[in-house]
């Protein structure tokens, strides 16, 4: 039974963007009815966070009952487009007086040069900015223009030149595997550089988009030049995990991130996977949702999910930034490299990550004694809340 988790990834109005890539991962899920719809595709939806707004009033029962439960420390905030959201500062200023470290995923046009600087004053904010290309041919499938480009890149200069630590999230496809070489060369020209990490593009519609069998040679000469980008990548090993994606067809290594984060949305809708959407477990604005908390870590979707060959099609097709955890939990990194990377580097989530690591491990080899966990803390909350004495 899970008794503590590193993080809450938090889904903000999903289906809503101030771009619209094609190959977008919400588009193409069948979680919820407004996915189906495809809403993402069409013209961006205002939203407020204020108090006695719904989503002033939604997201800090949400952010509450996940960290009450699992006393996470780290809480990624995503959508759609959160800076969309009037008012999201004031939810985010909250959320980094009471989380060890806040992660801010963007595409990064509408931030605004006061952002970062309040953002950077906080010490614990990083930035994780979805960009696959600094040239326009390898990052068309995000902007359809290339003004549009140059207005993007213009921009994420000026975070990269901020003093907020910055994360690039790049989808690898047939248009931007060619570009990796320039894209980190030019990563590598900002006096505080990010951490680069690419991945395969995903999803049901991924054939479309995904790098050919005749273009996986550009991923395999940039991995032979790693040592002539080293400064702006995740650890060697990274590499190997995504040439096996790319050899194999498919993912074929373990995944523990099921076990580490639960996925959250602004409605309330929790789902175990924060990189494929496709199992609502429930809602954390009912009455009820201690019990779908008591549920994160037991059921067999978990199973499935953890399993140590990929069962799912879905996950067979998976492989993001957030496997430098697997790696760390199957010994391919060190604690070391895994924390190199600033999302993980705040000492207490460098702390609880061995932690975790190390219960998996009397789990796996039976010498861990039972745990009281989420759903016996669950339990203690109802009789709590029967006497009085919840909040």
């Amino acid at each position: 039974m899970i008794d503590r988790l590193l993080g809450n990834d938090l889904v903000i109005n999903e289906d809503s963007c101030n771009l619209s890539c094609t190959y977008c991962l919400t588009g193409q899920s069948n979680l919820k009815q407004a996915h189906g719809e495809q809403l993402i595709f069409g013209p961006p939806t205002r939203d407020h966070f204020r108090p006695g707004s719904p989503l002033g009033r939604r997201l800090p029962i949400i952010d509450e009952r996940v960290d009450q439960t699992f006393q996470v420390p780290l809480l990624k905030v995503t959508g759609g487009e959160i800076f969309l959201v009037a008012g999201i500062m004031d939810f985010i200023r909250e959320q980094a007086r009471e989380h060890d470290v806040v992660v801010v995923q963007t595409n990064g046009v509408l931030l605004k040069d006061e952002h970062l600087t309040e953002l950077a004053s906080w010490g614990n904010v990083v930035l994780q900015v979805s960009l696959d290309s600094h040239l326009y041919g390898g990052n068309s499938y995000r902007v359809h223009s290339e003004s549009l480009h140059g207005k993007v890149v213009r921009r994420i200069e000026t975070i990269l030149r901020s003093e907020l630590p910055v994360e690039i999230y790049a989808v690898l496809n047939d248009r931007s595997v060619s570009e990796m070489e320039p894209f980190a060369e030019w990563l590598q020209g900002f006096d505080d550089p990010p951490v680069y990490f690419p991945f395969p593009v995903r999803g049901p519609d991924s054939d479309r988009f995904k790098v050919r069998d005749d273009q996986i040679h550009h991923i395999e000469r940039f991995a032979e030049r790693y040592d002539d980008f080293a400064g702006v990548l995740p650890p060697r090993p990274y590499f190997d995990r995504l040439l096996s994606f790319y050899h194999e067809g498919e993912r074929t290594f373990r995944c523990h991130l099921p076990r580490l984060v639960v996925s959250t949305f602004s409605d309330g809708v929790v789902t175990p996977c924060p990189n494929i959407w496709f199992s609502n477990m429930g809602n954390l604005l009912d009455d009820d949702y201690a019990q779908t908390l008591a549920e994160v870590g037991e059921t067999g979707m978990y199973q499935a999910l953890l399993s140590p060959e990929p069962r799912l099609n879905a996950c067979k097709g998976c492989f993001t930034p957030w496997d430098t955890l697997s790696m760390y939990f199957e010994d391919e990194i060190t604690l070391d490299e895994l924390c190199a990377a600033p999302t993980y580097s705040h000492p207490r989530v460098r702390a609880l990550i061995a932690d975790r690591k190390r219960l998996y491990e009397e789990d796996r080899d039976g010498t861990r004694r039972p745990a009281v966990g989420a759903r016996r803390r669950a339990e203690e909350r109802r009789v709590a809340a029967g006497a009085g004495h919840a909040r």
